[in-house]
């Protein structure tokens, strides 16, 4: 598997950088000395042809002869970017789910960077027929497909062909696609509604720690009200939040459908009910945190708010994380007798779309609230009124 150091130590012997060997000179100055704009289109035109000659047809983009060694450091600056294509979250995946695939072709002696498509189409096979031990359920389409997308992520990274755009692999997957005959599970995490959220905050009252009634508390209310994603609502900052007289205002610099940073913000009216405003006011008196991630992990006795540190944009301490949150509503769903196998942090954001719907809100109101961008989405949340 190839790191971004790896990659650039190939990219740098591709393009041959040398410190000793500079750029073809191209002689500009008869160029500019000409007056004459016919001879000027015949030096153009050798240039070109000069150019033309350097070219191999076989490469899919020009290369330069040689390059000096003054622009590796930019080089490796641009090619640090690469970090940020993806999501931290969706990184993580990928490597587990491209070790899986690993571990199958070591297992039978296959090539899995560079792999051929018959390989994937193997592995596509034995994914296809496991059971998995908690539920006896079929992998789902969506597990392989993620599957099947990391292998495409770490061939394109390491600049070959990947092998899940072969014809084959594709008919595959399509017909895999359309299988009904499949054991997988049939149903989504349901939503959390007021009626819900109500047994759980009654659960939470009962915690003997004040720090955690009120930032659990917190928590939830916010995550139903903005329809926040878990990994949004652990990114939370206090920054991010505007307290005005009518409404809770959170700032959202980055989410999954905002992936370069554009203006979004999330405007929670005080007074609906469940309302996160006071919920998320009483949390910061209580801990006096004026800057940084907005919930915070706590001591072991539950009396203290951890060190925070934070070392890079997403790392550090001190700080909850995602599937801090999701671990959280799963013991709160237990408890309050609500069975954990149907709830998760992806509640909270169904819920939200789900109670607006209930509320009469219209779809526009319902995506500006939550921050989808196609109101089909909607349609998976949404269920009939009584």
């Amino acid at each position: 598997m190839l790191d971004l150091t790896s990659l650039l130590k190939i990219k740098a012997i591709d393009l041959k950088m040398n410190s000793e060997q500079n750029f073809p000179k191209i002689e500009a100055s008869s160029l500019i000395e000409s007056s004459d704009s016919i001879e000027n289109n015949h030096q153009e035109a050798a240039l070109v042809d000069a150019r033309r000659a350097q070219y191999d047809p076989n490469e899919k983009f020009f290369k330069e002869q040689q390059l000096p060694i003054s622009i590796l450091d930019d080089y490796k600056s641009a090619a640090a970017e690469t970090q940020y294509e993806i999501s931290a979250n969706t990184r993580r995946v990928y490597r587990s789910s491209f070790t899986i695939f690993k571990n199958y072709c070591d297992q039978h002696n296959l090539s899995a960077l560079p792999a051929d498509p018959r390989s994937v189409i193997s592995f596509i096979g034995h994914q296809k027929e496991l059971y998995q031990e908690k539920n006896g359920h079929q992998l789902s389409k969506q597990t392989i497909n993620t599957r099947l997308a990391a292998v495409r992520f770490f061939h394109i990274q390491a600049g070959l062909h990947s092998p899940t755009e072969h014809p084959l692999v594709i008919r595959v997957m399509r017909g895999l696609m359309r299988n009904q005959y499949r054991h997988i599970s049939d149903y989504d995490q349901q939503p959390i509604t007021y009626d819900e959220l109500e047994m759980l905050l009654a659960v939470i009252d009962q915690q003997p720690q004040q720090l955690t009634r009120l930032r659990d508390k917190a928590i939830l209310q916010l995550g139903l009200q903005g329809g926040f994603r878990r990994s949004e609502l652990a990114e939370v900052k206090v920054e991010h939040i505007s307290f005005l007289r009518e409404k809770l205002k959170v700032r959202v610099p980055y989410s999954k459908s905002n992936q370069q940073g554009q203006r979004e913000w999330k405007d929670l009216p005080k007074q609906e009910q469940f309302s996160a405003y006071d919920a998320v006011q009483q949390w910061l008196d209580a801990t006096k945190i004026k800057q940084g991630h907005l919930f915070r992990s706590l001591s072991r006795d539950g009396n203290s708010v951890r060190d925070y540190q934070l070392t890079q944009a997403k790392t550090g301490k001190g700080f909850l994380k995602g599937d801090d949150i999701y671990q959280m509503i799963k013991k709160y769903c237990d408890k309050a007798g609500l069975n954990s196998r149907f709830y998760g942090a992806h509640s909270l954001r169904s819920g939200c779309v789900t109670q607006l719907h209930e509320n009469d809100k219209d779809h526009l109101y319902i995506m500006a609230r939550t921050g989808h961008t196609d109101p089909r989405s909607l349609r998976h949340y949404l269920k009939p009124k009584d």
